[in-house]
């Protein structure tokens, strides 16, 4: 019996050294932390000028007014970015900080970030989640019309989901035109940035269905601010260039 005693004073004590401040359950005084130590944001195409991006922090043990501190360390020049380095704490347990992104002055589709570190001698900031890096990047224009859409089709009256894939600066294409393509076939469509915001299928693209019929393919359209945009299209088949089909394809984000 003694010596399972003498086992479990050496347990104890092996706990209570090994005892990790920084995770201990126990705060009886308010302290805060980031709400994350990472943070990643991506910044619409359109987006405004200036862009607020808001950092969760959090307060736990007990609600506080104190003044927190935030260190700010980033490659970014001075005048890309604003962030107050003084927050004087709410007394609410859920807060932010605020770090004002000037997007003109950021180059679109270049991934940047920033670190942000809390200190206060006013009140307790917890060790593990004192910083958080927040990473964010602007859409480029052609990643404003990729991914998931809902597809309208004006002739079959059918909607279905299409994918937009980004080629290059100025092309996406579309895994599944007509809602019937043979598997590995997409069609390009070409985005114009300027005025015009045309949309346009090259002249005579060709294209294969599902049971191996070839068509050739051209549209015309417009994109609007939403990354939603409409293409009439016209269908020829391949041999005897005769019309197989036309009518609008209308896309909309998901």
């Amino acid at each position: 019996m003694k010596k399972v005693i003498v086992y479990l004073f050496g347990i104890l004590c092996v706990i209570s050294c090994s005892k990790n401040p920084y995770i201990d359950a126990t705060v009886d005084k308010a302290t805060v932390e980031f709400a994350s130590t990472t943070l990643n944001e991506t910044i619409s195409f359109v987006a405004d000028e200036e862009y607020c991006i808001s950092v969760p922090i959090q307060i736990f043990g007990g609600l506080s007014s104190a003044t927190l501190n935030v260190a700010v360390e980033t490659k970014l020049p001075e005048d890309s970015y604003s962030i107050n380095k003084s927050k004087v704490l709410t007394g609410n347990s859920l807060d932010t900080i605020q770090v004002l992104i000037k997007t003109s002055k950021l180059k679109k589709g270049t991934s940047y970030s920033i670190k942000l570190t809390l200190n206060s001698s006013n009140v307790a900031v917890s060790e593990n989640y004192k910083s958080c890096v927040l990473t964010f990047a602007q859409q480029a224009f052609m990643d404003f019309f990729t991914g998931e859409y809902s597809c309208y089709e004006s002739s079959t009256g059918a909607t279905y989901n299409v994918e937009f894939i980004k080629v290059n600066d100025t092309i996406v294409k579309n895994n599944n035109f007509y809602d019937f393509p043979l598997p590995g076939q997409y069609v390009s469509y070409v985005f114009k940035q300027d005025e015009s915001r045309s949309v346009t299928i090259p002249e005579d693209s060709e294209w294969t269905d599902n049971l191996g019929n070839k068509y050739l393919i051209s549209g015309n359209g417009s994109y609007d601010l939403q990354g939603n945009f409409v293409v009439d299209f016209t269908m020829k088949e391949a041999p005897t260039e005769s019309i197989y089909l036309s009518g609008k394809h209308s896309f909309k984000r998901k």
